[in-house]
């Protein structure tokens, strides 16, 4: 029987022992590619200039780490793990900074009490294990949370760009070990060592032993394999090192992460690249991987941190020299095509810049010229002055309204963040914050719509809205200014708008609901009796309680807000609490919750009218009807169900949202 010994080469031992990647944590740490990559991203971002204003003036960061520092070990938090995880350091009532907490030690659980659909990370709770630890939970009041977009579900970290690249990762770190490892153990593939079949034990034993002493002074390279055959002979039995097509696979390696990553191969590697090839990739790299990360940070920023205490950031790429260099190129080529016969505006399309039509669209008001002063003909007291061609203010007021709704809905579409500036003549700055308070990334063009024309709406007030708004307004104001008081003083906050809303809806809405009868009685021909008006009454009392309950916790959620931003902003003077607490009592509110509940009530006049008619065996159905204006036509559950029978109203009735603008029409059914 032949004898086999088998001894395992000594570059193959250590490839066995430098361990596995298993997560894209482990591949930053050995894979020198993805290393590289991940730095330039996260010191590129760092980098990148930004402003901070409060109230539309620029400040200083209040708190002790820079942006700098902190958006660096957020990318790489990002790049690696899916999320990033800010803690929220407090002292009193004042948030003195942040830890960046290091995200493969968190955990990011779920309480589905406590979420809801509009804002499912109210439901999400932060625990970190650190050194045997457990610190947490925490919810997102205490955390600013960041997260790698992801289809698996709204609240975990999401898919990280380095674990996309973990298989890539993979592979050039087992190429790395293989050469490695095999350079160190002697640079020699596995032999076998064929023996004549006659030899003896023993001279077999003697054989191996003085073999392998000749060449132990190599790093133990020749690890053989020794049989016993007829003839002596040595065999390799593992391919030569150049046969691997190891530089193909070191390519797709670096190709891969490049691409994963979003840096071009000639930031990676000194490649032969010239000059003109870099300095293109560089302008790509800053252009389609760095600028479009920022609005992941301004949105996730401004909604969860600064927004809710006043602040807003915006970072300015524009400023960097890698970008003004190319701006420079882009205006030579502006100036080049405009030379050529081209429109100003189709150039700057045709070259990219952004608000184009936002620039050549802006309305100027002309003033109108003064005549000269002439001699009067006739006696002063015979002169009948001719009315001032003043411009048509309401007119005007609606066009700006128009252009700061396209502002915003062309920023959408840009992908930019809705809070801006918007000049205007016209409109006045409390008008314009009382937009932008209303507001926030992530809404659609009808969203915005809305908002525009919830505080626009004041300007063109019914009779009926107008009684309720000069109710509410002047005790809303009366209540914003003690909140604000008492906000600064640390006292308890009442936020209690019911006392002043249950009288006049009670008042008002028994008066819309009984013109509203009177005036289907006169149409249809049937005169209602006083039964219908208790009707009215007893729905009163259930309903305005109710509403009224409503109004008050949505109040007291938005003043929790703004209490919980003054306790962790350092420096937040009276004006800037007022300013938040605007959108609780401002006129848009007012107005909002006069016109919607008019519709309700002239709703429920209509059902109840309805059902008295059905009483008498007069059969009507109740057809619904859209005001006839621009809004009502983009309003995705209005405009479908315009003119049609309730049997079609699959649950809604007016108002089906707030500063719902629809009526209900009725129709006799014939038998």
């Amino acid at each position: 029987m032949d004898t086999v010994s088998l001894n395992i080469p000594g570059w193959l031992q250590s490839l066995n022992r430098s361990g596995r990647i298993a997560t894209a944590s482990d591949a930053y740490e050995v894979v020198p590619m993805l290393y590289r990559a991940v730095n330039l991203r996260c010191d590129a971002i760092s980098t990148v200039p930004y402003t901070l204003t409060r109230r539309g003036e620029t400040v200083d960061w209040p708190w002790r780490q820079s942006v700098s520092e902190l958006i660096r070990a957020t990318e790489r938090s990002m790049l690696l793990t899916g999320g990033a995880y800010w803690y929220r350091v407090t002292r009193g009532r004042t948030m003195t900074g942040f830890v960046v907490l290091n995200p493969t030690t968190m955990v990011v659980g779920f309480e589905p009490t406590a979420a809801t659909l509009e804002d499912p990370y109210s439901g999400a709770l932060f625990t970190q294990s650190q050194m045997g630890k457990v610190y947490g939970p925490w919810t997102i009041n205490e955390i600013v949370y960041f997260r790698e977009p992801s289809y698996r579900d709204d609240i975990r970290p999401g898919l990280a760009p380095a674990a996309v690249a973990l298989q890539s990762a993979q592979l050039g770190h087992y190429l790395e070990r293989f050469t490695s490892a095999f350079f160190e153990g002697g640079a020699q593939p596995v032999m076998v060592m064929n023996l004549p079949e006659a030899m003896d034990d023993a001279e077999f034993a003697r054989f191996r032993g003085d073999f392998s002493q000749r060449v132990n002074g190599v790093a133990n390279a020749f690890r053989s394999l020794f049989v016993r055959t007829q003839e002596i002979k040595v065999q390799k039995i593992t391919p030569d090192i150049n046969t691997m097509m190891l530089p193909e696979l070191q390519e797709r390696v670096i190709t891969s992460i490049a691409m994963t990553m979003g840096v071009p191969r000639t930031m990676l590697e000194a490649s032969a690249a010239n000059y003109a090839t870099a300095d293109s990739d560089r302008q790509s790299f800053w252009r389609e991987t760095v600028v479009p990360r920022l609005g992941l940070y301004e949105q996730v920023l401004n909604n969860q941190l600064l927004g809710p205490i006043g602040y807003e950031i915006r970072f300015d790429p524009e400023k960097l020299d890698v970008m003004q260099a190319d701006e420079a190129d882009r205006a030579d080529s502006l100036l080049k095509l405009t030379q050529a016969g081209v429109a100003l505006p189709d150039a700057m399309r045709i070259l990219g810049y952004d608000n184009v039509d936002e620039m050549f669209l802006t309305p100027t008001v002309e003033a109108p010229i003064a005549e000269l002063p002439q001699e009067a003909t006739q006696p002063a007291a015979d002169i009948i002055a001719e009315p001032a061609l003043l411009p048509d203010t309401k007119a005007m007021r609606a066009e700006h309204w128009g252009l700061l709704a396209k502002k915003l809905e062309r920023r959408i579409k840009a992908g930019k963040s809705l809070r801006c500036t918007f000049e205007s003549d016209v409109l006045t700055a409390d008008e314009v914050h009382a937009v932008m308070a209303r507001i926030e990334d992530g809404m659609t063009v009808h969203d915005v719509q809305h908002v525009v024309a919830e505080v626009k709406a004041v300007d063109d007030m019914t009779d009926d809205e107008r009684r309720i708004y000069n109710d509410l307004i002047g005790e809303f104001r009366k209540r914003g200014q003690s909140w604000t008081r008492k906000i600064m003083r640390g006292e308890d906050v009442d936020p209690t708008l019911a006392d002043v809303v249950a009288p006049t809806l009670n008042r008002e809405l028994t008066r819309v609901a009984g013109q509203r009868i009177d005036e289907l009685g006169n149409d249809i021909g049937v005169v209602a009796t006083d039964a219908t008006n208790d009707r009215i009454v007893d729905w009163l009392v259930d309903y305005v309680p109710q509403e009224t309950r409503l109004i008050d916790a949505t109040t007291a959620e938005r003043i929790k807000k703004v209490i919980d931003a003054y306790r962790q902003t350092p420096g937040m003077t009276a004006e800037d609490v007022a300013a938040m607490l605007n959108p609780s009592v401002d006129p848009a509110r007012a107005l909002m919750i006069a016109r919607t509940e008019i519709v309700r009530a002239q709703t429920q006049a209509t059902n109840i009218y309805q059902g008295y008619l059905k009483e008498r065996g007069l059969n009507y159905v109740r057809i619904w009807v859209t005001e006839r204006d621009e809004l009502v036509k983009e309003c995705p559950i209005c405009e479908p169900l315009d003119n049609k029978p309730e049997s079609e109203w699959d649950g809604y009735e007016p108002p089906a949202h707030p500063n719902c603008r629809c009526a209900i029409a009725m129709r006799l059914v014939k038998e």
